[in-house]
């Protein structure tokens, strides 16, 4: 039994720590936040924070009233308004429903917010339209991955971040 919460500390960690060195190289400067000292599961700051890679899906790809509201969400996300923010990314796929960046940014919101049953559903949808898109759809396995072992899901928290392995830029 101790072994096995010691391995889920274990996963718990690498999964972190690899979505924040994933990040800390490649970031846009307009999709930011701050990874948060430990706080309650609630105010987490989600693995990957609201950043992503610029990519093919990047920011500028959004229409501008989308964009608006990215930029938006990342205000109330440097607050912690995550329910703000999560108003805003949804208002925002409502202009662009087709962008994997938004579902991403969402699941994001709603780790912080300890949803975590949706952050995996979200992030799923990011990954079927992020298309060739590595980078957004590593972060979402990422997130998958933390998700997972914030649930106990210690082997699915494992095959996930085994997938997010294999994806190279």
């Amino acid at each position: 039994m101790v072994q096995g919460i010691d391995a889920m500390r274990n996963t718990r960690i690498v999964v972190m720590l690899s979505a924040l060195t994933l990040l800390g190289g490649c970031a846009t400067p307009t999709l930011r936040t701050g990874q948060p000292p430990a706080l309650p599961p609630a105010e987490r700051a989600p693995p990957g924070g609201m950043r992503t890679p610029q990519s093919a899906a990047a920011p500028a790809a959004l229409p501008p009233a989308a964009l608006a509201l990215a930029r938006d969400a990342d205000r109330a996300a440097d607050r912690r308004d995550w329910g703000v923010a999560a108003r805003d990314l949804e208002r925002g796929l409502n202009i662009a429903p087709h962008s994997a960046l938004l579902w991403q940014r969402l699941a994001a919101v709603r780790y912080s917010q300890g949803h975590y049953r949706q952050v995996e559903a979200l992030a799923h949808k990011s990954n079927a339209l992020a298309g060739e898109d590595v980078a957004i759809r590593r972060i979402n396995w990422r997130m998958i991955a933390a998700a997972r072992v914030a649930l106990g899901d210690r082997r699915g928290a494992e095959e996930a971040t085994r997938r997010a392995a294999t994806l190279r830029p």
